[in-house]
């Protein structure tokens, strides 16, 4: 049965169990081990899963950043072992015909992928097949054996909730819970603009080898991915524990890698894994050139503007009563304490944050 799978898949036996590492890897739960993914994966291979993806409200981004994802080559590979019956941007079907298929698969077990948000005052902004995107929400939710929202459209809105919000758009969780009578949505939010395809790779995986829905922060997030912030794992940590930062675009700081806290990077606020998974076949990321907007963060439209200001009234548990605008982070107790004490002697001399040189022995007075 394995070598048959990989062969189906048009790849090698090793590639395979060095993707299912990955994936346990990922998913990081006690006594699961890649060859278990691998059992697991070569048996919903022969089920053929079936995937439904519908697009409202959204730019389609999302759909073509998972199809054009490279490296590693984990998209082709998920891909072939699911059955994706309905991607209304690039399957043959079109109109009536499009509509029966999709009402014909979701009559059986099936999992269903949103991108984009949905418009509910009025609800006929968004019409597909001569419904709306709330009436297609409420029809297909209730029957799908998971629900992963990929993008943050799909998740809290996105640009189109921003002020004024012209079509009262939201979310699916938000809808389904304020719209569609859900008190309590079991919906995978796999935020970032646009959605990453790795996270919806793997978010999909953890459904299929484990048969549930992952542990979810209070937005929806699996915390398994979205458990630390970008800066815990930005390249440019560094430069920020060290107090060197850019002040301004184009500074001798900007071009020496220095932290880009001061002209508005929101990573401190931030939960994704971007600078783990980055992109474009994960060669780079953001950061790399501008500040984090907080893409994955619900309502950063509102809440992350003005984008190139530094993020105000953060308090730093561990550090004492320290804002942001003097230390530069806003995090958990665990990321406080990794600091070390060289960083934490800044925040008490007030050097971090301020653009100062990294703390050194003077011989005299401070």
């Amino acid at each position: 049965m394995a070598a048959e799978a990989c062969s189906l898949l048009s790849v090698s036996r090793r590639d395979f169990l060095k993707y299912s590492g990955w994936v346990a890897a990922a998913i990081g739960l006690p006594g699961i081990t890649g060859a278990e993914v691998a059992e697991a994966l070569e048996s919903a291979m022969t089920r053929r899963p079936v995937v439904v993806w519908t697009t409202f409200q959204a730019c389609t981004g999302c759909a073509v950043q998972i199809l054009q994802s490279r490296k590693p080559t984990v998209a082709n590979l998920i891909l072939k072992q699911i059955s994706l019956e309905y991607q209304d941007n690039v399957m043959a079907a079109a109109g009536r015909a499009a509509e029966e298929h999709l009402e014909g698969v979701t009559s059986e077990d099936f999992y269903w992928v949103v991108e984009g948000s949905i418009p509910t005052d009025p609800r006929e902004a968004t019409m597909i097949g001569g419904r709306t995107a709330a009436e297609i929400a409420e029809d297909l939710y209730p029957k799908a054996a998971a629900t992963i929202a990929h993008g943050s459209c799909a998740c809290y809105g996105n640009i189109q909730a921003s002020d004024p919000n012209p079509t009262n758009a939201m979310g699916l969780t938000e809808f389904l819970r304020t719209e569609g009578g859900v008190a309590d949505p079991a919906v995978i939010n796999m935020s970032r603009c646009p959605g990453h395809g790795e996270d919806l790779i793997t978010a999909l995986s953890y459904v299929l080898v484990t048969g549930e829905v992952p542990p979810l922060d209070p937005v929806g997030r699996p915390t398994f991915l979205y458990g630390q912030t970008i800066h815990d794992t930005c390249f440019r940590r560094g430069q920020f524990d060290a107090g060197t930062f850019a002040e301004a675009f184009g500074d001798e700081g900007w071009n020496s890698g220095a932290c880009l806290y001061k002209v508005g990077c929101k990573g401190p606020v931030t939960y994704a894994p971007c600078g783990v998974s980055q992109w474009n076949g994960n060669v780079s990321w953001c950061v790399q050139n501008a500040p984090c907007q907080g893409c994955a963060e619900p309502d950063f439209w509102d809440a992350q503007t003005p984008f190139y200001e530094q993020v105000p009234g953060i308090q730093v548990p561990g550090v004492g009563n320290v804002s942001a605008e003097k230390v530069g982070i806003g995090l958990g107790i665990a990321t406080a304490v990794g600091l070390g004490i060289h960083a934490v002697g800044q925040v008490a001399t007030g050097r971090m944050g301020k653009g100062g040189p990294a703390e050194k022995d003077t011989g005299g007075d401070r």
